[in-house]
């Protein structure tokens, strides 16, 4: 009879075995479980309880959440499109949503006549704790200088001898001189730099010229054209480099936020330090060789040293309010990211959904024709406004690439959302225009026939209204809470306008210059806005996107 020998039961050898079937550890791992799970149990009963409450001025129901403490910093971090995202297709757009990440919080405002209360309350809101926030952490503002961003009752003069908030004099100043002549001065500018730059690369008219990332070589054409058009030429001599740094800058805009100390990232502060000694470098040069005091009437509309009226003007304002070389330097690079870093990919995606579809191109480049001067065949820059496809396609690019917010706060006591809730002091109120741009309910109800295509497919005609059987006109009317790139309410981006002559502009003169053609079309459709970036601004694409170039020959 065969005999099986007696045999020991297999060594635990596999250290992580050991560790788990340790009844400690089966014990730690109980109890963080229970934590989790009766912390969650809690919270999802306070926001139940809470959204439901009848009482009058309630609070805003706080987000339920498993980590005690930290909340939702998790969440946050990982992706904030997916929180934003999951947010309101489970709780909907009905009430004010807390959310809390540690010591930082905010609230969500994400029901339309919600945020029409808010857009209307621009006397007893204000952006000013943010407006704080990101001059010191972004573009690096002296902190003996923050006041002027932060304090709710400032101790500075203006030139006219009244009290006003340093963010309240900007917007005067943007609003002056980024309309009427002086927007189309600077947007005329702009369209004649850009259209000299791009005949100066010497495309070839009897081959194609292959370029291989598309994006990165409109952020080297597009950006030093602002620039030069808004802030002179002589910054670009000086710093040849600015565009290379700049695009670095703006790429760590979200470590910044996160407040990263310089030895976990030294070469974004390093970058940082590189573009504001440049740009206090221009500023002096500029001091030195413009009168700057000369952007009144009788002064030039543009020189070489400090650009347009616009910059002039500003510079006025903050030599008045005793603002030294570093803080003015920050106020510039302020300026630099306002002017490119949203409006540059937003460039990207206008043209590259022109491309993609040949039939929308053809009907782009019939209105642009349209808006040719006879006596020049140069572009005429207000005509572009007129066009109803070359808008409705500009405002669609924005509705689905930009994912800005909109923050107000009130410093003075709770604010009334309403009749049902009250958002305490102090605390911040946010609008997402990722969230807005995707309400189903408030597209239909406001326009009906704006859902006729999915909200989540590009659809150039989105904002088309027929007018009668023959005629479409561009519309945002009735929009206001749901299409936000720029924000709304009277704080409202001032330079969307010029924004929009760069867009449109840039379009037409490629169109007009070159013969253009996507190297693979089945390629691009899979090239999506990167949503890593949200809420940073305008989403940059996930891919390269090859384009072929050709000079035209009539």
């Amino acid at each position: 009879m065969l005999r099986i020998p007696n045999q020991e039961p297999p060594l635990l050898t596999n250290p992580l075995l050991i560790i788990f079937n340790s009844t400690p550890f089966q014990v730690a791992v109980l109890a963080l479980l229970t934590l989790l799970v009766s912390t969650y149990t809690l919270s999802l009963f306070n926001f139940i309880r809470t959204r439901n409450s009848q009482r009058p001025g309630k609070p805003a129901p706080t987000l339920p959440y498993y980590l005690p403490g930290l909340c939702h910093a998790f969440d946050l971090e990982w992706s904030m499109a997916s929180f934003l995202a999951n947010t309101v297709k489970r709780w909907g757009y009905l009430s004010p949503i807390a959310v809390r990440a540690g010591s930082f919080g905010f609230t969500m405002i994400v029901n339309p006549s919600h945020i029409r209360t808010i857009l209307r309350s621009s006397r007893t809101l204000t952006n000013r704790p943010m407006m704080a926030f990101v001059m010191e952490k972004w573009f690096s503002t002296p902190k003996e200088y923050l006041r002027f961003y932060a304090a709710h009752d400032p101790s500075t003069s203006t030139p006219g001898g009244t009290l006003e908030h340093m963010h309240d004099f900007q917007v005067k100043v943007s609003l002056k001189y980024l309309s009427g002549k002086h927007l189309l001065e600077m947007s005329e500018k702009y369209i004649s730099i850009l259209k000299s730059r791009l005949v100066n690369l010497e495309i070839p008219t009897d081959s194609c010229t292959e370029i291989s990332d598309f994006y990165t070589w409109l952020q080297n054409q597009v950006t030093p054209s602002i620039i030069e058009a808004m802030m002179g030429s002589r910054i670009l001599e000086i710093y040849p480099d600015i565009v290379e740094d700049f695009w670095k800058f703006e790429h760590q805009v979200a470590n910044y936020s996160r407040g990263l100390p310089r030895w976990m990232i030294p070469s974004a502060y390093k970058t940082r330090d590189r573009l504001l000694a440049n740009i206090k470098a221009w500023n002096r040069l500029a001091n030195r060789e413009s009168d700057y005091a000369q952007h009144g009437e009788e002064g030039a509309e543009w020189d070489e040293f400090f650009g347009t009226k616009f910059i002039k003007a500003r510079e006025d304002y903050l030599r008045e309010y005793g603002m030294n070389e570093d803080a003015i330097a920050s106020e510039h690079l302020g300026l630099l990211f306002g002017s490119n870093a949203n409006v540059v990919p937003a460039v990207f995606w206008y043209i590259f959904e022109s491309f993609k579809d040949l039939e929308l191109q053809e009907s782009l480049k019939t209105e642009l024709q349209d808006c040719l001067k006879p006596e020049t065949g140069d572009l005429d820059i207000p005509k572009l406004s007129t066009k109803p496809l070359l808008q409705s396609t500009y405002a669609e690019v924005l509705r689905l690439r930009v994912t800005t917010t909109t923050m107000r706060t009130n410093e003075d006591a709770n604010f009334k959302l309403g009749p049902d809730y009250a958002i305490d002091k102090d605390v911040t109120m946010t609008i997402f225009s990722s969230i807005t741009a995707y309400n189903r309910l408030a597209w239909e109800a406001a326009r009906p026939e704006s859902i006729a295509k999915p909200l989540d497919e590009f659809w150039s005609e989105r904002f088309l209204v027929l007018r009668n059987k023959k005629e479409a006109n561009f519309s945002l009317e009735g929009l206001t809470e749901c299409w936000m790139p720029y924000g709304g309410g009277q704080r409202m981006c001032p330079g969307r306008h010029f924004a929009k002559n760069v867009i449109i502009g840039t379009l037409g003169l490629l169109l007009e210059l070159f013969e253009c053609e996507l190297v693979d079309v089945q390629q691009a459709e899979r090239v999506k806005p990167d949503t890593k970036w949200v809420p940073y601004g305008t989403l940059p694409p996930t891919k390269k996107v090859a384009l072929r170039l050709r000079t035209r020959t009539e």
